[in-house]
């Protein structure tokens, strides 16, 4: 299903919540401001969506480590395997790393990271250690969130039928930024939705995750009220 409820619907909703106080004051901030939050949010690690998830291929040389590819869109790697062009059947899967050093020493890649971005939509994957033969290198990721720039534009690529995550998000930045004390109950719902809808973590992750989360809030609300 295409996304079609734009921003203003989500904004106007929570407006209603805290009667109608003013939530477009500045070039739409901070409406705007708490709306990409909530999509970074949703579509941040380790969210993972089949509805957000893009894969892409390279082929190795034998020991380069380094593989440049353009994919402005990327947010973080979800998967990634490998495999041997003259036989696709054996696979191996590689360990997901955020930085990696360089190993020259030709073996089998055991590791893939998103080393480097250039700003400009150019990834550079690199292998460890350096590739003993030429492989098909997949990786699945997942699309980071754009920017809100007018109030005209839809939550894409969030489908219409999560339309509860990013409205219960959204409510709960505003009680947030309106200092509003139902902000705490508002935004531990959220957490808990949208872990609760999440495909791709266990029930194992989904309790970890929304332990660490819960705990990270209170943490901070007991800051705000200098209970810490």
């Amino acid at each position: 299903m295409p996304s079609t409820i734009q921003v203003q619907r989500s904004i106007t909703l929570a407006s209603a919540f805290v009667r109608y106080a003013p939530l477009t004051m500045s070039a739409n901030d901070p409406a705007l401001s708490n709306a990409d939050w909530v999509r970074q949010f949703i579509l941040g690690a380790p969210f993972a969506w089949r509805w957000n998830r893009v894969v892409t291929s390279f082929t190795t040389t034998i020991g380069k480590t380094d593989y440049t590819e353009s994919l402005p869109a990327l947010g973080w790697i979800e998967k990634a395997v490998g495999y041997l062009p003259t036989d696709g059947d054996i696979t191996f899967e590689l360990e997901v790393e955020n930085n990696l050093m360089v190993e020259t020493r030709p073996n089998q890649p055991t590791k893939i990271s998103a080393q480097l971005d250039d700003d400009n939509g150019n990834i550079t994957f690199r292998l460890f250690p350096a590739p003993d033969q030429i492989y098909n290198i997949e990786v699945t990721y997942q699309m980071a969130a754009p920017t809100f720039t007018a109030l005209t534009q839809t939550w894409a690529p969030i489908p219409d039928y999560y339309s509860y995550l990013y409205n219960q998000g959204l409510l709960s930045k505003t009680l947030e930024y309106l200092n509003d004390p139902r902000f705490q109950t508002s935004m531990q719902l959220f957490l808990q939705q949208v872990v609760s809808a999440n495909e791709g973590l266990s029930d194992a992750q989904k309790s970890i995750f929304l332990f660490d989360r819960l705990n990270e809030q209170r943490q901070t609300q007991n800051v705000a009220k200098g209970t810490a």
